[in-house]
């Protein structure tokens, strides 16, 4: 493994900042949803004692009980026969939010409905389907014509339609019509509607006065003579009728934190009050982010995720609708809402066997706990990569010149060992510089040894040429010679250069061994 992979390992270690910051989160959410457990019970029993206070003298409505839920309106409604402003419209023309009966045969009018309130005054939206509708004719006025009966009860009269106000609601032609009293057959006034067409049968958008809490309000469809000849009649007994209670809004209101949403629901399970805490720190418009708050939104989002990834998997809980089943609420914990947000639920009984649903939303608490962390997360881990381009170009930089290094010493030396160039002198002065100067020096070195040595046995072949050429010239001449005198002489010079030649050996002996000697001293 080379040196620049070694530090890319090694810059890896640093990775363990981030994991270790990681788990401190993980650890830290854990112990911010047991604290924000233990705070919600506590803050639900204060806003059930609040909600308590003002449900007296309200009665409840039990399961199994008839009601129709009348909507709280945000705006106005156009009185004009169509439900395109009503809640729930959809924008196919459709709507998601009737209530309705249909009949045992599937081909007989069905009836459907929806109510709704401004505060003063109650509007219904009713119609039939699989109907033509056949209007009042006042030239003939014994002809069968389709018609809406209605009764309205107030909360302490009888169940039934026996007591109370009646209306008749019949019109000549498609348009605005005025109630008639049932009994006496005189308009009145405070009852007004319009009557339209709508697909295979007819509808009619009413309004009239706001009754008071818990008045009972039916209604029936009939055309023909018989009584027989009618359809879904919502009178046996009267339905309650069921709203949102502003004034238990109001009181939750100002007691409910950031992050925080409260619900009230009747035993049956109807929705009478709904309330929302002040939104946390909205986020910053994209283009107004520096690249390092880019970076920080990147980790907290991931952050998030890897959080919601270590919790326990949420309950789903239904939001945006009117009733909730509460048996099928869980007592506390975590839920999951229609748009995949994460809430810390509890549940808490409210005077009148009502139940109160309080939650706390996990991302204010993740925001709360984890910004500030992610803000350090992104800064580390920006760091963490800038130092292992650091590391990485730094090692890239040692290893060119440790290249480099070894390009110019594997230059100086050729195949059979000679020394054939130099090693050029480094500027540096860390230890690559140190080293590659030695390396230099020692090169210079070799090369003025190989060049004494290569003088050396000039010399040497020089010395020994003069000797040996004595003796040889010596030998040839011995073989001419008549006289042992003549003989004696050449023997002597021959002698001569031969003791000549032991010496030199002899010399080169000794100093081998001096060398020897010197280098074990």
């Amino acid at each position: 493994m080379n040196l620049k992979r070694q530090l890319f390992v090694a810059s890896l270690l640093m990775l363990l900042i981030p994991w270790a910051g990681l788990q401190f989160v993980l650890e830290l959410d854990d112990a911010l949803r047991q604290q924000a457990r233990q705070q919600l019970q506590e803050q639900a029993v204060r806003l059930a004692d609040v909600a308590g206070d003002a449900l007296v003298g309200l009665d409840p409505v039990a399961p199994g009980q008839p009601a129709i839920y009348v909507k709280s309106l945000t705006g106005t409604l156009n009185l004009d026969g169509y439900g395109d402003d009503w809640p729930g419209y959809e924008e196919d023309g459709g709507r998601s939010e009737w209530q309705g009966q249909a009949t045992p045969d599937a081909d007989q009018p069905t009836l459907q409905w929806q109510a709704a309130t401004d505060e003063r005054h109650l509007y219904l939206l009713i119609r039939v389907n699989q109907r033509e509708p056949v209007f009042f004719n006042p030239g003939l006025p014994d002809q069968p014509y389709d018609r809406l009966t209605l009764w309205l009860r107030p909360p302490s009269g009888n169940l039934g339609a026996e007591s109370g106000q009646a209306w008749r609601l019949q019109t000549p032609a498609p348009g605005q019509f005025y109630g008639l009293s049932a009994t006496s057959g005189a308009p009145d006034y405070r009852v007004s509607g319009v009557w339209q067409g709508a697909g295979s049968g007819w509808q009619v958008e009413l309004k009239l006065p706001a009754p008071p809490e818990r008045s009972r309000l039916g209604f029936r469809a009939e055309w023909g003579d018989s009584p027989d000849e009618a359809v879904a009649t919502v009178t046996d007994p009267l339905p309650v009728l069921v709203r949102r209670q502003p004034i238990i809004e109001r009181r939750l209101a100002p007691r409910l934190g950031s992050g925080q949403q409260v619900r009230l629901i009747e035993p049956a399970g109807w929705v009478i009050a709904t309330q929302r805490g002040d939104p946390g720190e909205t986020g910053v418009a994209f283009d107004t982010l520096t690249p390092l708050q880019v970076i920080e939104q990147i980790s907290l989002n991931a952050l998030r995720a890897l959080i919601r990834f270590y919790q326990p998997e949420p309950a789903a809980l239904a939001t945006g609708i009117d009733r909730l089943a509460p048996e099928s609420l869980p007592d506390q914990g975590l839920v999951r809402h229609d748009d995949g947000s994460v809430w810390l639920l509890t549940t808490r009984p409210v005077f009148g066997n009502r139940t109160l649903i309080l939650e706390q939303s996990i991302d204010e608490l993740l925001t709360l706990s984890g910004s500030t962390l992610g803000s350090v997360i992104a800064r580390s881990t920006l760091i963490i990569v800038a130092l292992t381009l650091v590391l990485l170009g730094y090692a890239s930089w040692l290893s060119w010149r440790i290249t480099r290094l070894e390009r110019a010493v594997g230059a100086s030396i050729d195949e059979d060992g000679r020394i054939t160039g130099t090693v050029p002198p480094s500027r540096a002065n860390d230890e690559l510089g140190q080293l590659q100067r030695q390396f230099s020096l020692m090169v210079d070195r070799l090369q003025g040894y190989n060049r004494y040595l290569e003088s050396f046995s000039r010399r040497l072949s020089h010395e020994l040429k003069t000797p040996v050429a004595v003796v040889r010239s010596s030998l040839e001449n011995l073989h001419h010679c008549q006289s042992d005198q003549e003989r004696r002489q050449y023997l002597d010079r021959a002698a001569l250069a031969t003791d000549r030649l032991s010496q030199i050996l002899n010399g080169m002996s000794e100093a081998a061994r001096l060398e020897q000697s010197l280098d074990h001293a």
